[in-house]
C-alpha cells in the first residue's frame, strides 16, 4: 500500500496559522495527493491511487538549527511494494515534482526554512507488511 506522509509544525495547524498566513495543510496534502496521481512510469502510473493512505502527521518540538523561529516541512511517499521499473530516477522525478509543488503553494510563508522531500519503495524481504498479508499467514 502506497503511503504519502506530509509532516507539519503543530503550530502551523492552528485556525489562528491558517488565519495569519493563509497556509492549510489539508489543501497543501490536497495538492501533493494530486501530484502523486499524475505521476507516471512510462505509460503506467507510478502508484496505484486507489490503495494510497495519507496523512498529515503533527510536529512537535521542530526547528531547524538553534533558530526557534524556522520550521520545515517533510513529504514522505513509501510508494508502495518494489515495482519493476520504479527505478532510482522515477523516484528522484516524483521527489522534485512532490517538492516543486511544496515550494509553489508555500512561497512566502514565513519561517518555513526547509522542505524535504523522500520518495522510496517499500521493500517487503526488509520487514515490512500489511493486514491483508498477515491476515493470509493466519488463514494458511
Amino acid at each position: 500500500m502506497p503511503h504519502l506522509r506530509l509532516e507539519v509544525p503543530v503550530e502551523w495547524l492552528s485556525p489562528e496559522f491558517r488565519s495569519v498566513t493563509g497556509f492549510d495543510a489539508e489543501k497543501l496534502l490536497g495538492v501533493l495527493v494530486r501530484v502523486v496521481a499524475a505521476l507516471r512510469m512510462g505509460d503506467v502510473p507510478m502508484i496505484n491511487l486507489s490503495n494510497l493512505k495519507h496523512a498529515i502527521i503533527p510536529v512537535y518540538g521542530s526547528g531547524v538549527g538553534a533558530d526557534p523561529s524556522k520550521r520545515f516541512l517533510h513529504v514522505t511517499l513509501a510508494a508502495g511494494n518494489d515495482t519493476p521499473g520504479r527505478t532510482a530516477e522515477v523516484r528522484c522525478h516524483a521527489a522534485e515534482a512532490l517538492g516543486d509543488a511544496v515550494d509553489s503553494f508555500t512561497a512566502g510563508l514565513p519561517g518555513l526554512a526547509s522542505v524535504t522531500v523522500h520518495v522510496q519503495d517499500i521493500d517487503r524481504s526488509r520487514g515490512y507488511s500489511t493486514t491483508v498479508e498477515r491476515k493470509k499467514q493466519r488463514e494458511i
